[in-house]
């Protein structure tokens, strides 16, 4: 069994509660109901155990893979992908990646 701080405890509390059935808004009123800070759920929400993504990539993968079935496609972002992504953009590796046969604006076409 794991130790876990007080705030974590209470982070993780209201994700587990309320995640999925609010919206991201209400979930920030329930953080701060919960007595916590922005600073304090950041902290929380970003902090990777190992390799393992972070509680904000797997928010992030939730709320993706939603959002495409809601447009009728198949959601498969994983939280592994959008951690993936994270740290390529932090590196800016990212930035000009395009899927193949997408028009790129650096080639001129917009």
């Amino acid at each position: 069994m794991r130790k876990i701080c007080a705030t974590c405890a209470r982070v993780i509390e209201v994700l587990e509660r309320e995640a999925g059935r609010v919206g991201w808004t209400d979930l920030v009123d329930h953080f701060a109901a919960a007595g916590l800070s922005r600073i304090q759920v950041d902290r929380v929400l970003d902090a990777e155990i190992g390799e393992r993504p972070a509680l904000r990539d797997e928010l992030t993968s939730t709320m993706a893979n939603t959002l495409m079935r809601g447009l009728g496609m198949p959601g498969r972002q994983s939280p592994e992908d959008v951690q993936r992504i994270r740290r390529a953009a932090a590196r800016g590796a990212g930035e000009g990646t395009w899927a193949a046969g997408a028009a790129s604006s650096k080639a001129g076409t917009r």
